[in-house]
């Protein structure tokens, strides 16, 4: 099964599938009050294609130009996700943007409780 991009108004996921990898590239900003009601379905896929076809996940939020508070709930229930289905997964930032730092350093803390996942400033 094929993944689709997430296309939301002013937000999206491509994904690209590069070798054994799902790569997630986010772009655009999101702003909505409540992203779980269209991220955890959709991470929800994403996870149980990558338990079916033995891929690792690779998020890419360099792009990313925003994302407000409300984002990192779904987050980290998709780190645990793949932490408990042991499917190795990756998330890169952007260190240099102070917002994507602040974000990724509490994300940090839960993925590193994990052998399967890993938070990575670039």
């Amino acid at each position: 099964m094929a993944l689709d991009n997430l296309t939301m108004p002013d937000f999206e996921i491509e994904v690209v599938m590069n070798g054994s990898t799902i790569e997630l590239n986010w772009k655009g900003a999101i702003h909505a009050a409540n992203p779980e009601d269209f991220l955890d379905p959709y991470f929800e896929t994403v996870v149980q294609e990558a338990g079916k076809s033995k891929n690792s996940i690779r998020c890419n939020f360099v792009p990313l130009e925003y994302m407000n508070s409300a984002s990192i709930p779904p987050l980290i229930a998709l780190l645990r996700a793949l932490a408990e289905k042991g499917i190795k997964g990756e998330f890169i930032y952007d260190s240099n943007r102070k917002v994507q730092a602040a974000s990724f350093r509490a994300l940090d803390v839960i993925a590193r409780k994990s052998k399967f996942t890993t938070v990575r400033g670039v």
